[in-house]
Order: C-alpha cells, then sequence, then structure tokens
C-alpha cells in the first residue's frame, strides 16, 4: 500500500520543493528567517509528484468517506492540484480569488455564473500549504458567504502550527494535509537529508517560529525604504546623478544608441560600469529592455547595486488592480529599488500600498515637461489643477518620491508650479528631475526648492555617447549647484 505522505515528503526533499537548513536560514518575506522554506510549485513539473498528490487526495477522500459536490482550489497555488483532483474524481470545479476581479463581473469565486450562488453544495477546498491558516480560512467564508458549504480542506502540507489548528477549529472545518511538518522531519532524517543535532533546532522552530531567528542570531530584516538607499548612494558616491538607460536598437528611433547587431545586454552593462564612479542611481528605461529575459535583467540590476548605486525601473506603470499588481511583480523578482508610476488611472493609494508590499519605493509622475502634459496640468480636478491633485495624492498617500521635470525656456513648466508641487509634498519628498541635458532643463531650481540631497537628476541621452566623460561632467556640475544650494 502506497503511503502518499512519506513518498510525496521524499520528492519534495528530492526536487527540492521544501528546503530545510538550520544553520543558513531562509528569508521569508515576513522578513523572518526561517529554517525551512517551502515552494510547493516545484511539483508542478513533477508528473510523478502531480499524479502522487492527486492519488494522495483521493485516498483520503476514499478513506474517510468524504462526501461533497465540487472541489475548490485557493488561488493561485491550489488551483492546478485542484484541476488534477477534479479531473481524476470526474468532478465540479471552481477557484476562490483572494480578491475580487478588478474589472468585469468583478467575480471572487470563477466556475459559477457571477448571477447565481453555489446553491447549498458542498464544497472541498483544495490548498498548497497552510501556515498559519488565515487566508485559507478567507477562502472558506468566501465559499460559505456564496451560499456554500464546507466542511474539509485539503493541503499538499501543513506546518501544523498552532495558530492554524485553532482557525480550522474555530471555523468547523477539518483539514487533512498529505505532508505535516512532523512527518517532513521524520522522512529528512531517515533519508539523511538532516542529521540529529538540525532535528532539535527544526523541532525547536515549530514551538515558536517567529522568534527563533532571532534566538539563534538571525533578527528579523526590516526592509530598507528607498529614501534611505538613495541617500546612502549619495554619499558614497557624492553625486545626485542619476544615469537614465535608454539602449535604443539600430531603427528603434532616429538617434540610434546602439550598433546593428550589438549584444543589448553587454553595452548596457559596459554603460553601467562607465557610470557608476560619478552616479548615485541607474535608471532602465523599461521599453527599452522588454526584449530582456528575467535572468538578464536581473544580471543588469545586479550589477547596479554591485557597484553601489541604486536602481529604477521606468516602467511608469499604469493599470488597476491585479494586473497593476502583477505589473510590480517583475521588479521585486528582478530586484530593482523602486518604479515609475502615471497616476492617469486614479489609483495612486492602491497602487503605492501594492508596490510597498511587494518593497519597492514607487514615484509617480506629477509635473513633466513635455507639452501635452500641459492641459492636463491645467485641468481641474476636485478643485485642484492636475499637477496639484497629482502631488496630493502622492503626499497623502506616502509615495517615495515624485516625477518633476525641470522647468527650461522651452517647456510650459513655471518656477511657481516647482514651487506649488514642494508647498503640497512637504520637505521630506524625494523628486526625481528629468529634463536636465540634452533637454536643457535648469536643474540648480529644483535643487534650491527640494533641498541639496532630494534631488534624484537623471541625465539619459546626453550620456550615450560617451558615458564616463559625460557623467562626470553632469556630477561635478550638479556637486557646485549643491554648494550653493
Amino acid at each position: 500500500m502506497v503511503n502518499y505522505g512519506v513518498e510525496i515528503a521524499e520528492r519534495a526533499l528530492k526536487i527540492k520543493a521544501i528546503k530545510l537548513n538550520p544553520e543558513q536560514p531562509f528569508k521569508w518575506a515576513s522578513g523572518y528567517y526561517m529554517p525551512i522554506y517551502n515552494d510547493n510549485r516545484m511539483h508542478l513539473d513533477d508528473f510523478t509528484s502531480r499524479k502522487l498528490i492527486a492519488e494522495g487526495f483521493a485516498h483520503i477522500i476514499k478513506e474517510r468517506k468524504i462526501e461533497f459536490d465540487i472541489i475548490g482550489g485557493i488561488a493561485t497555488a491550489g488551483i492546478p492540484h485542484a484541476t488534477t483532483l477534479a479531473d481524476l474524481l470526474k468532478k465540479p470545479l471552481i477557484y476562490v480569488r483572494d480578491k475580487p476581479k478588478d474589472h468585469g463581473l468583478r467575480n471572487r469565486i470563477e466556475g459559477i455564473d457571477a448571477d447565481k450562488d453555489l446553491e447549498n453544495k458542498i464544497v472541498l477546498l483544495e490548498e498548497d500549504l497552510v501556515s498559519t491558516g488565515g487566508s485559507t480560512i478567507k477562502a472558506v467564508h468566501t465559499i460559505r458567504d456564496a451560499n456554500g458549504r464546507v466542511k474539509n480542506v485539503f493541503s499538499i502540507f501543513s506546518y501544523d502550527l498552532f495558530e492554524a489548528n485553532e482557525e480550522f477549529k474555530n471555523s468547523e472545518c477539518e483539514l487533512d494535509s498529505l505532508v505535516t511538518y512532523s512527518l517532513l522531519l521524520e522522512t529528512a532524517i531517515r533519508t539523511g537529508y538532516l542529521k540529529e543535532d538540525q532535528l532539535k533546532q527544526l523541532a525547536a522552530w515549530r514551538q515558536d517560529p517567529f522568534n527563533w531567528g532571532a534566538r539563534n542570531g538571525f533578527h528579523k530584516d526590516e526592509p530598507k525604504k528607498f529614501r534611505d538607499k538613495w541617500f546612502e548612494a549619495v554619499d558614497k558616491k557624492n553625486s545626485i546623478l542619476c544615469a537614465g538607460l535608454d539602449p535604443a536598437e539600430y531603427g528603434q528611433r532616429a538617434d540610434n544608441v546602439l550598433p546593428r547587431g550589438a549584444d543589448k545586454l553587454k553595452w548596457c552593462l559596459d554603460y553601467v560600469e562607465q557610470v557608476a564612479s560619478f552616479s548615485a542611481a541607474v535608471k532602465p528605461n523599461r521599453n527599452y529592455i522588454k526584449d530582456f529575459s528575467r535572468s538578464e535583467t536581473k544580471k543588469l540590476v545586479s550589477r547596479i547595486h554591485e557597484l553601489g548605486m541604486v536602481s529604477i525601473d521606468d516602467a511608469k506603470l499604469t493599470d488597476i488592480g491585479e494586473t497593476n499588481d502583477s505589473g510590480f511583480y517583475h521588479p521585486q523578482e528582478e530586484d530593482f529599488d523602486a518604479v515609475t508610476y502615471a497616476a492617469f488611472p486614479g489609483n495612486t493609494k492602491e497602487a503605492i500600498d501594492q508596490a510597498h508590499a511587494r518593497g519597492l519605493g514607487i514615484i509617480p509622475l506629477v509635473l513633466m515637461s513635455n507639452k501635452q502634459f500641459e492641459p492636463m496640468k491645467n485641468a481641474k480636478i476636485r478643485g485642484l489643477l492636475g499637477y496639484e491633485y497629482f502631488a496630493l495624492q502622492a503626499a497623502e498617500n506616502g509615495a517615495d518620491a515624485v516625477v518633476v521635470g525641470a522647468p527650461s525656456p522651452d517647456n510650459h513648466i513655471k518656477d511657481s508650479e516647482v514651487k506649488r508641487v514642494k508647498e503640497i509634498v512637504g520637505n521630506e519628498m524625494l523628486v526625481l528631475m528629468p529634463g536636465v541635458g540634452a533637454q536643457g532643463g535648469d536643474a540648480k531650481y529644483i535643487i534650491e526648492v527640494f533641498g541639496k540631497n532630494n534631488v534624484i537628476s537623471n541625465v539619459g541621452r546626453a550620456l550615450t555617447r560617451n558615458p564616463a566623460r559625460a557623467a562626470k561632467k553632469y556630477q561635478e556640475m550638479l556637486n557646485e549647484i549643491r554648494k550653493s544650494a
């Protein structure tokens, strides 16, 4: 007879869906250091694992004589395994979102018509991982709110924490997990994955998981804010220069940057190397590196950090809800420090919350220098001029910086408008200032208004032909302005 829990535990360790290391613990998204890391998505690449998981759940159903009408997956990691089980048992399938869609019918439960409910049917919910149980119980209540019944929840793995057990007990719901933490440790010892002294550490972790790291010298990391990263870079480089990176391919625009057939990543890495002595930041324009793979982008960002600069993803992200959050996911995975954001949809608070939840700074566009922005700037929104409204939204909701173009005789930005933005956002706000360099913007006034270290002075095209020499020139020019500011 197959012992599904043992088989899956062995495979999880083999394919590294679960990793155990008390000597070099893993930093979870919460900032806590934990001796275990679980990524059940690794099972998706392994047919045997997927088959064992589905058959293991089916075995529990048969052995416990569990009755149900529908199988429900909990988004997102529970969906593929719920699908496999539903196919195996020839049962209807639904899945539960963590929040409603931001468009269309705003469904929270997918697989039923938005105008109907679950008609008192019994839903067997499937999750990939249960830790404290909060998100799983949230899905249980979503089903019940839709006139469905939930008596049982399945998970591939459970830490078997006291908090989770209490959650399920209070919700009158039973949890069955194919692999529990105790079974995992037994399997890890039996297979030689762990030693006895490591077992003691891992057993102690479950008794008090959120204090385990501190007791063992691994204190919780508080994420460093973008503002602090910027000031560190300014001090290190004695510069407020931000090197804009717009690697235009041959034929992409009138003034090519890359020669025909050039290796773009190699060119970008060389550019970063050349400006590193004179710049505190590099701002890759997402529209010019869309063809980069994630590994290539991470290599670029990693090199920016290695050379002591902050990295700004100039994506000018503009969308809503989950789609917007998905846009923040990529720079988070690529280790960027901040993202530019266009506030046109009016969801500035939501976007700021999403970015911060992913450890990213966010820089909304407030006062742009292009001539097409002038009517937007002067439009009235709730009694404010457009740029005033964008500035107020950024300030009230905790943006990390705002984009304010440098005024010049060739653009519409007025000194009085720059000063008005400062009045709205206050003394602590950083300002990303484009328009210096090829566009001829006046950096002096912006620096005088916002402060000598608070301005991230972006120069892009003016650096591309001779990056090191041009970056040195702009660093020196900006430093002269800062001395008198």
